[in-house]
């Protein structure tokens, strides 16, 4: 599930795939550490902060049509201090849980039930 998140003046994707489980292991040695570091809050900001640059799935581009990906140095450099308290743990948190199947609710939406239904059928 593509989740929206506000970055300075841009609203930003992100979702978790196998690519970004990949991405996280390449570029910081250990999906496991990082993901655990998130669950049981250990360098937990910093943890957030890489699961969601490596979740990004927004196409940026500078003004001479060059990718210009997300980077932890503008994250902490755009982020309010209420999206730093409040907001960047759950937000990691609930990207690794949409990838896992993991509702996080005990509500059932009418599309749930609707596809619960179909699939019965």
């Amino acid at each position: 599930m593509k989740r929206k998140f506000k970055i300075g003046n841009e609203n930003l994707d992100f979702e978790m795939t196998n690519k970004t489980i990949f991405d996280i292991d390449e570029r910081f040695d250990n999906f496991g550490d990082v993901i655990n570091g998130v669950m049981y809050g250990k360098n937990l900001y910093n943890n957030a902060l890489k699961v969601m640059i490596c979740s990004c799935t927004s196409k940026r581009v500078d003004k001479d049509g060059n990718e210009n990906p997300l980077t932890i140095d503008e994250l902490k450099e755009k982020l309010t201090p209420n999206q730093v308290i409040d907001e960047i743990i759950p937000f990691a948190t609930d990207l690794y849980f949409d990838y896992r199947g993991v509702k996080t609710s005990d509500t059932t939406t009418d599309e749930d039930k609707s596809e619960d239904e179909s699939k019965k059928k």
